[in-house]
């Protein structure tokens, strides 16, 4: 067991000077960058931390103490002392009695539940042997049974009387403590009648869980489950979400414009321990400049003229989470203001005197690089450092095309039910022209993209065209039947105009061929031509009218 997994030399004017990593993970301490606190001030770099609190680095949980060795000040940070505390916190949340004895029998722990059920206290118990407080002979002892045995010892039901006369009539488990393959003490599990109802009563509570109902989300926000993807990145991006959600540190989501940053940061609020607390999400650069302190910590009646008792978003947010969005959007003059209430974790009400406790996560997002906002000196490096503990970076569209065809045929199903049309299929040519598109506005614009579709198909339709879809998304589509001469049921198509002609005149040539073929195997029927085709009468009738003022044109332009 390390006395200490980091070791932070600092000044007396209590400037860090050197951080020495002694445990065995290098990966994560590479991870952490810890040339980035060098020289930072010991409070400004971790916060107002004292002796035996818990510290968070990059996920990790860390004991604090503070030691002095001669004129060296350091701060020791250990896992296996914060486990300890664990250990012995988890042990004293356990609803059976336990008691934990050194090999030779003497008493070294025992949890509240044990406590409770003998009637005794720890630290009376604490040092002597199991036949000083206990009236039984060594053979009737399942904790002896165990430590002479070296085997585990289960259910076994136990009449006996304690040192304060109390009968106590308990089933026991007894098992031996061993480290590498030598026994160094035991430990027993106590229960009587009374415990063994609690437990009966935990297992109704989970058959009325699974019969019934689970805990209710807010319906109207993201989980990860409604994440539509495919692709192994944004499946990676989500597990690492998942992990940051468990934790309780501020998290920054990076990512381009349309990523679904609020999404995510939706999602990891539901995925968290603040599930059922509230949501606060603000967009910054809607916030008036004269009214953010106002209303990020609200005001007291009487700060101002016709001012209100009113909450602010820190309040609003209290137990839950608090979302900034377009966070590179705050001013400077912000930014200090929330890393004081940050570190300090409380702040003042506009005109009030009194402080409030906060207790709130804060979640931001950025469609910049962070790096590059503090290097224009448009974010403060400080500021950077408490709102990312954690990061998540959310890959462009453009990075996941396997993503594409999903999201459009969901965006379709969705937008058709939405405003009362058939669903609308998309075609491997559609699907083929929306996967070899960037998508500089990423998800978003490829949700605008189907409902601009979506609007302009008619209601008799079933599958997209290009004609339905944005200009400049089908403009620069390549022909490749300029020279195909059959078509795919075998009738001759002419040869398309020399590509002297512009992409779209090809594009109406083209259109013009295949109308004219399926009106010549239709007999000019336009109804039985227009269902060939896929279209409605309506939309064949406006090709055709379009068709002909085009020829209209040609022949001016000829004479």
């Amino acid at each position: 067991m390390a006395i200490a997994d980091l070791i932070i030399q600092y000044s007396e004017d209590d400037k860090i000077i050197a951080i020495d990593y002694l445990g065995d993970e290098l990966e994560w301490f590479k991870e952490l960058g810890s040339e980035r606190f060098l020289n930072e001030k010991l409070f400004d770099a971790f916060g107002d931390i004292k002796n035996h609190d818990i510290l968070e680095l990059n996920t990790k949980l860390f004991k604090v103490q503070f030691v002095k060795l001669g004129t060296q000040k350091q701060l020791l940070l250990s896992q296996d002392s914060l486990m300890l505390s664990l250990f012995k916190e988890t042990i004293d949340k356990v609803s059976e009695g336990i008691q934990i004895f050194d090999r030779n029998g003497y008493f070294i722990h025992g949890n509240p539940a044990s406590e409770a059920l003998e009637g005794y206290d720890t630290i009376d118990f604490k040092g002597k042997h199991l036949l000083d407080l206990y009236d039984l002979s060594e053979e009737m002892s399942t904790t002896l049974s165990v430590i002479r045995t070296k085997k585990p010892v289960i259910n076994r039901c136990d009449r006996f009387q304690a040192k304060n006369n109390k009968e106590l009539v308990t089933i026991n488990s007894g098992f031996p403590l061993m480290i590498q393959d030598e026994i160094y003490g035991a430990c027993a599990f106590e229960s009587d009648l009374s415990v063994i109802n609690n437990i009966k009563n935990r297992s109704f509570n989970l058959e009325a869980f699974i019969r019934n109902e689970q805990p209710v989300l807010n319906q109207n926000m993201y989980t990860f489950k409604k994440i539509i993807h495919q692709s192994e990145k944004m499946a990676e991006c989500i597990r690492f979400a998942k992990k940051i959600a468990l934790t309780h540190v501020n998290v920054m989501i990076t990512g381009e414009t349309g990523t679904g940053k609020e999404m995510f940061a939706q999602s990891i609020h539901n995925f968290s321990p603040r599930a059922d607390k509230p949501f606060v999400d603000v967009n910054c650069s809607a916030v008036p400049s004269n009214l953010v302190e106002s209303l990020f910590f609200g005001t007291e009646k009487g700060a101002f003229t016709g001012s209100m008792t009113k909450k602010g978003f820190f309040e609003l947010a209290e137990g839950g989470t608090l979302f900034l969005d377009e966070i590179n959007a705050m001013s400077m003059e912000m930014q200090a203001k929330l890393l004081r209430v940050l570190q300090e974790k409380r702040y003042q009400r506009i005109g009030g005197s009194q402080y409030h406790q906060c207790n709130v996560r804060v979640i931001t997002a950025c469609n910049e690089d962070p790096q590059s906002l503090i290097d224009q000196q448009m974010m403060r490096k400080d500021f950077y450092y408490r709102i990312s503990a954690l990061s998540v970076h959310i890959p462009p569209l453009k990075d996941r095309k396997e993503d594409i065809a999903m999201l459009a045929a969901h965006f379709a199903q969705r937008l058709c039910e939405e405003y009362g049309k058939p669903n609308l299929t998309l075609t491997p040519d559609m699907l083929d022209i929306l996967t070899h598109h960037d998508w500089p506005g990423n998800v978003r614009e490829l949700r605008h993209v189907i409902e601009h579709a979506v609007h302009q198909a008619n209601v008799e339709e079933q599958v997209f065209s290009l004609a339905h879809f944005p200009v400049y998304l089908t403009k620069g589509v390549s022909v490749i039947h300029t020279a195909i001469s059959d078509s795919a049921d075998g009738h001759s198509i002419p040869q398309l105009p020399p590509q002297s002609q512009t992409l779209n005149d090809l594009l109406d040539a083209y259109e013009q061929n295949v109308v004219r073929e399926a009106l010549n195997r239709c007999n000019g029927n336009i109804s039985r031509a227009a269902k060939s085709l896929g279209l409605s009468r309506q939309n064949l009738q406006y090709r055709i009218r379009k068709f002909e003022a085009l020829s209209h044109e040609q022949d001016q332009e000829q004479t």
